[in-house]
C-alpha cells in the first residue's frame, strides 16, 4: 500500500520543526510526497494585485497597541525549532501546484479550477504548513482529510500565541493537538494530542518542547494507517467552546516580562536551596484497592534517610517467607544512586540495609520481576545507555548479570507481560516525564523490538512509568507519574484498554494525591505490589548543599561557555 501526500505551505523555505516532521514523514515506507500546493497569494502587494500602501498608511494601519510582543517575537524570541531550513533541494522533482485561495471574511476558499488541480495528484493526505484559515471544499478532497497543528489545548486555548497565555495564567500544562480540519477553527476533529510542561521561566523552551514532541504525529499516523487502521483518521471531534485568544496587547506583555522574569529568580533560587528527600512507605493493602473511591491510606513511612540522602522507588519481592524491598540508595554527596535492600529485623520494621548493585554510573527503579523460583531487577541504567537484566544471588547478597534487554537508554524501564507479549516501557531524554516508549518480545529476555507507534504517547501527567502494572479483574491497569506541576507530584491510574504490537490505547481513571499530613507529602512517584502489601515513596524538600554546590558550578560552567 502506498500513502500519498500532499504539502500545504507558503514556499520552500520551512519552519525546522516543520522539516523535522516532513522527514519523519518521508522515512515511514509507504510515504510518498505526491505535491507542494503553494500559497501563490504569500508576496508582496504587486503579486496581489493590491498597489503598494505608502509609508504613511502603513504607519496608520500598523498594530501599535501590539508593538512590543511584534517586536519581540522579530528580535529576541530565538526558539531552535522556529529557524529557517530550505528544503528546496529535498523537494526537487516534487510537482508544485500554485494556488490563490478567495478570501472570505476570515477563511480561505480554494477555487474549483485549484482544487481539480491539487485532485489531478491523488492525495490521500494534505498536511498544512501554510495559508491561513482553510474552509470549503478543499477540506473533503483528500479522503483521510487535510491535517493541521495546533500548539495549545484546544479545549482551553484556540488561537495563540502558544505558550503564552498558558504562562501568564499559571497553566502548568501546555497542550498540542494534531487535527483533521474542519470550518471550526481550532475545533477539528482531533487524531493525536499531547500534554507538556509550561516552562513558566522559558516561553522560548515551552515552544521548542511542544514543536519537537508533536512532530512526530503525522508519522505516526501514517504508519497507523499502512498497517490498515485506517479508522484513526476518523478521530475524535472536538467539543471545544473555548475563547479566541490573540497577541496580547502592550501592557499585557509588559506583565508577562515581569511575570517571566520573577518565575526565573524563584527557579535559579530553589535550584540552590530547595531539593528534594524521599523515604519509603508501606500500605497494608493489594495495590488494586487504591482504585476505590475511597481507599484506606494508612502509610508507616520508615525511618528518616541519613543526612544529604534519600530513599526512593521501592520494590519488594518474597524469599524465604521474608519481605525484601530493593530501593534507590541516592547521595548528594556524590550526585549517584545505587541499589540497596532492605529487609525485616526482628520487630518487622525495614531496617536492616545492605548494597546490592553499584556500577559508578547513577543506577534508579530497581523494578522486580518474580518468575517461577526466580527473582529479576530491572534497574534505570539510563546513564550507561542500556536496559539490563539481573537475576537476585541465591545468598540474597547481591545482583547477578543476566543479559542487556535492551542497547538504548531507557528510564524507569517497566517489565512485564501481557497479551503473549513481553513488554518493555519507558520514557527517553530529554522528554523523560512526556514521551512514553514501548518495546515487545515474546521472551522475557529478548529480543525486544520497538512499538510500531514509537513514542506511543505525549502527557507530562501520565507517561513516565512509576510502578508495577497490575490486573484488576480483566483490566490491566498502569501507575504513572504526574509531573505536571512538580516532578513526581502524584499517581495516574491507567487503564490500558489496547496494548499489541502496532496499536496503543490507555485512559487515565484516578490519581493517588500525596499523603496530606505526613512527613513525606509533597509528592509521590512509585507504588508497586507485593502481595497484600503496597510499597510507595514520598518527597519533602530540604536544602542539601552538595547539590546546591553541584549547580552552581555547573551554571557558572555554561555562563563561561557563553561567553568564549
Amino acid at each position: 500500500m502506498e500513502l500519498r501526500v500532499g504539502i500545504l505551505c507558503n514556499g520552500l523555505v520551512f519552519r525546522e520543526w516543520e522539516a523535522r516532521c516532513i522527514r519523519l514523514l518521508k522515512a515511514v515506507p509507504g510515504v510518498r510526497v505526491v505535491v507542494l500546493v503553494r500559497n501563490g497569494s504569500d508576496g508582496d502587494d504587486k503579486q496581489t494585485g493590491r498597489p503598494d500602501p505608502s509609508r504613511l498608511r502603513r504607519l496608520l494601519t500598523y498594530p501599535w497597541h501590539m508593538v512590543l510582543y511584534l517586536q519581540y517575537r522579530k528580535r529576541f524570541f530565538k526558539p531552535r525549532l522556529m529557524a529557517l531550513v530550505d528544503l528546496s533541494e529535498e523537494f526537487a522533482g516534487v510537482p508544485i501546484v500554485s494556488c490563490r485561495p478567495d478570501r472570505k471574511g476570515h477563511g480561505e476558499h480554494f477555487t474549483q479550477q485549484d482544487i481539480a488541480a491539487i485532485a489531478a495528484h491523488a492525495p490521500d493526505v494534505l498536511l498544512r504548513f501554510g495559508f491561513n484559515i482553510i474552509r470549503g471544499a478543499i477540506l473533503q478532497l483528500p479522503r483521510f482529510g487535510v491535517w493541521s497543528f495546533h500548539h495549545g489545548d484546544e479545549l482551553k486555548y484556540r488561537g495563540g500565541p502558544p505558550g503564552f497565555w498558558e504562562t501568564m495564567h499559571g497553566d502548568p500544562v501546555t497542550g498540542a493537538i494534531l487535527q483533521r480540519l474542519t470550518d471550526r477553527l481550532d475545533g477539528g476533529v482531533v487524531l493525536r494530542k499531547g500534554w507538556f510542561n509550561t516552562i513558566d521561566h522559558s516561553l522560548q523552551e515551552t515552544v521548542d518542547t511542544v514543536l519537537s514532541a508533536s512532530a512526530h504525529w503525522p508519522a505516526g499516523l501514517c504508519k497507523e494507517l499502512l498497517a490498515g487502521r485506517t479508522q484513526v483518521s476518523e478521530g475524535i471531534p472536538s467539543s471545544t467552546t473555548a475563547p479566541i485568544f490573540k497577541y496580547p496587547r502592550n501592557v499585557t506583555f509588559l506583565r508577562f516580562l515581569w511575570k517571566q522574569a520573577s518565575n526565573k529568580l524563584r527557579f535559579h533560587r530553589d535550584a540552590q536551596r530547595k531539593h528534594e528527600q524521599w523515604n519509603i512507605g508501606i500500605l497494608h493493602q493489594p495495590i488494586a484497592s487504591l482504585l476505590e473511591d475511597k481507599p484506606n491510606l494508612n502509610i508507616r513511612w520508615l525511618p528518616e534517610p541519613g543526612k544529604g540522602q534519600f530513599r526512593a522507588d521501592p520494590f519488594g519481592y518474597i524469599l524465604n517467607g521474608e519481605l525484601n524491598v530493593l530501593y534507590e540508595k541516592f547521595d548528594y554527596r556524590t550526585g549517584l544512586g545505587e541499589i540497596s535492600r532492605l529487609r525485616p529485623k526482628s520487630d518487622n520494621v525495614l531496617k536492616r540495609s545492605r548494597s546490592m548493585l553499584d556500577t559508578g554510573a547513577h543506577l534508579s527503579y530497581p523494578f522486580i520481576v518474580q518468575r517461577n523460583d526466580a527473582v529479576y531487577c530491572v534497574p534505570e541504567s539510563a546513564a550507561s545507555g542500556t536496559v539490563e537484566l539481573y537475576k537476585v544471588h541465591v545468598s540474597n547478597e547481591s545482583l547477578d548479570h543476566v543479559c542487556t534487554l535492551l542497547n538504548e537508554p531507557l528510564v524507569d524501564p517497566t517489565l512485564f507481560e501481557h497479551g503473549g507479549f513481553w513488554w518493555l516501557l519507558g520514557t527517553k531524554a530529554p522528554l523523560t516525564n512526556v514521551e512514553l516508549f514501548a518495546y515487545w518480545s515474546r521472551d522475557m529476555k529478548g529480543p525486544f523490538v520497538p512499538h510500531l507507534l514509537n513514542p506511543i504517547k505525549h502527557d507530562v501527567r501520565s507517561s513516565r512509568p512509576a510502578g508495577t502494572p497490575f490486573v484488576r479483574g480483566t483490566e490491566l491497569w498502569r501507575p504513572a507519574q504526574d509531573s505536571s506541576n512538580t516532578y513526581g507530584g502524584r499517581i495516574a491510574f491507567n487503564r490500558i484498554d489496547v496494548l499489541t504490537p502496532e496499536a496503543f490505547s490507555e485512559v487515565t481513571v484516578k490519581w493517588l494525591d500525596p499523603f496530606k499530613g505526613t512527613s513525606f507529602n509533597k509528592g509521590l512517584h512509585t507504588v508497586s505490589a507485593i502481595g497484600n502489601i503496597t510499597l510507595v515513596d514520598g518527597k519533602r524538600y530540604f536544602n542539601a548543599e552538595a547539590q546546591g554546590r553541584r549547580e552552581l558550578k555547573r551554571k557558572m560552567s555554561r555562563l563561561r561557555d557563553r561567553n568564549r
